[in-house]
């Protein structure tokens, strides 16, 4: 569907960017955003697969007195509504979903986050419109179109016997060689989350209480797991091609232990984008704002307000 001047007119409060929960309709979906925090705006994308932005809102809660933050559920996850088309469900669709907000909002440029799955969207909006964005955080990053599965297979196979992961590592064995049952509702899907969740740490003994406290909340949609896996895929994207499009300063953080965006995800994407700065940070998995907050907090704020 194409985006239309009815498409834009429900919102919430009379004032799209106060404080708060808001909803809007652009290219014929209802699309949730929750604004919290002053200061200079920083868009926040949720992943596209389910889990919406919900863990974002409580890890990053730390930039409220410094930004503005703006985070937005992707089409089919958290609050926001499904298309009526689930081919309609790729990361480029979910990009051209902030490209029709950051109009609706008439914002002549935004500042824009996006993790692991997000990052992927993130990096489509920033090459289908690089003018607009002033500039990018790419965290522990998605790249479609590039494959690390040697390295993530690696990485599980190095914990298969490690007692803090077996069982994680097990489930997730089960699930990429195609022996599991199939997910059947959410609950399922989140489940599965939850069984894999010690992987996305490094140290799961120290944080996972905390990430299970941050991203095990709700039910993740198996709808948006399954349409925006089979439209990118329908899609074909290869971002690699693409990321020389990419005009904003960007900066590009990775975990060294992470295993489903593994460090060579994030120095394909540095290869690509000239002017880019990668940080790797040596004590983390997927999530370093969890297991090294002050390192990569300040790493944030030093690149956001340079």
């Amino acid at each position: 569907m194409t985006t239309t001047k009815e498409d834009t007119s429900r919102v919430t409060s009379p004032d799209p960017l106060s404080v708060g929960d808001h909803v809007v309709n652009l290219n014929g979906v209802d699309i949730h955003y929750r604004v919290d925090g002053n200061g200079p705006l920083l868009f926040l994308v949720s992943p596209g697969w389910g889990i919406g932005s919900g863990y974002m809102q409580r890890g990053f809660k730390f930039l409220q007195k410094r930004f503005r933050l703006v985070f937005v559920d992707t089409r089919g996850s958290g609050l926001s509504g499904r298309p009526t088309d689930s081919a309609q469900m790729s990361s480029d669709n979910m990009a051209d979903d902030l490209e029709a907000l950051r109009e609706h909002l008439r914002l002549a440029t935004i500042q824009l986050l996006g993790h692991s799955n997000s990052g992927a969207i993130a990096l489509s909006y920033a090459t289908r419109y690089p003018k607009n964005v002033a500039k990018l955080v790419l965290i522990d990053s998605q790249l479609l179109g590039f494959s690390a599965g040697g390295d993530t297979q690696t990485f599980l196979e190095a914990r298969a016997d490690d007692r803090r992961f077996k069982a994680a590592v097990r489930a997730a064995i089960s699930y990429f060689s195609g022996n599991a049952k199939p997910f059947a509702n959410d609950g399922d899907l989140s489940t599965f989350v939850a069984e894999v969740l010690p992987l996305y740490l490094y140290r799961p003994e120290r944080k996972l209480a905390l990430a299970q406290e941050h991203l095990l909340v709700g039910q993740i949609s198996l709808y948006a797991f399954e349409a925006q896996n089979s439209a990118d895929r329908a899609s074909g994207r290869n971002q690699t091609t693409l990321l020389g499009q990419v005009v904003a300063p960007v900066l590009i953080t990775v975990g060294r232990h992470d295993w489903i965006c593994p460090v060579s995800v994030s120095e394909r994407i540095h290869a690509g984008i000239p002017h880019s700065r990668l940080v790797t940070f040596e004590e983390s998995g997927h999530m370093p704002w969890l297991e090294e907050h002050e390192k990569f907090s300040l790493e944030l704020m030093q690149f956001l307000e340079s």
